[in-house]
């Protein structure tokens, strides 16, 4: 069968943007015989988009909200860390995550009634609601034990950061901050992430009230309030604006 030509000559327009340029490179790699001399070649066309500024420059990342399926599992796999011994520091039975996607947004996996697949732009799921069940999910995950909304979805970020740190840097609100911060927003500059980092050392410091200075190097380790004062940085972390993007 052959394979239709495209219509290259549509993005000939010397003003256009970066995105339809990228898509006129990718006509041409579609359109350009690979070494059989056989023309739509996909590792031609994926080549070119991994090759391209659009796709590997800094303003390329950061751009999509989450689905609630993104954001789900992304919230499990940021904080786990398998063990020796086959255990982990993060774990799911995979079913959990049912309840919270229909209220993030009623996302049900192979559930879409439309042929198309769910969307992929932020509109269809971010409102003042569905954002209130992502912080609910949250704070349910980073709960001691099994949180009610979380499932069987389980976290423990104190022993991840144990595993991950010098003893001497447990009791360091900077190293824990700094520690979590890179982990959950991979790849990201210094300079992007300064805010959330001090957030971060001033959640640790701060008594559980949100009130009064409670300093995190005096807290007994390990004792239940250093626990909650470290899930419930974590779980600040997770319901930021940062954390809802890829």
């Amino acid at each position: 069968m052959d394979i239709l030509p495209l219509p290259v000559g549509s993005y000939a327009n010397p003003n256009r943007g970066a995105e339809a340029e990228l898509i006129r490179q990718c006509l041409v790699a579609w359109d350009t015989p690979a070494s059989d001399g056989r023309k739509g070649n996909l590792r031609n066309v994926l080549r070119t988009i991994f090759s391209s500024e659009l796709f590997r420059s800094h303003g390329g990342s950061m751009q999509k909200v989450k689905t609630p399926v993104e954001f789900v599992v992304s919230a499990v796999r940021a904080l786990r860390s398998v063990n020796a011994n086959g255990t982990a520091t993060a774990n799911t039975d995979g079913y959990s995550y049912r309840s919270p996607m229909g209220r993030m947004g009623a996302m049900g996996l192979f559930n879409r009634a439309e042929p198309d697949g769910y969307p992929e732009s932020g509109p269809s799921w971010i409102s003042a609601g569905t954002l209130a069940e992502r912080l609910r999910y949250v704070q349910s995950l980073l709960l001691s034990g099994t949180g009610d909304d979380a499932g069987n979805n389980t976290t423990d970020p104190v022993a991840l950061l144990k595993k991950k740190l010098p003893a001497a840097n447990w009791n360091n609100a900077t190293a824990v901050a700094d520690y979590f911060v890179s982990i959950l927003f991979p790849a990201e500059g210094k300079a992007n992430l300064d805010l959330y980092r001090n957030a971060a050392v001033t959640f640790l410091n701060t008594d559980d009230a949100g009130t009064a200075s409670s300093p995190f190097s005096g807290l007994g380790n390990p004792t239940t309030p250093y626990a909650t004062r470290v899930r419930g940085m974590v779980s600040m972390l997770m319901t930021t604006q940062r954390f809802q993007e890829q």
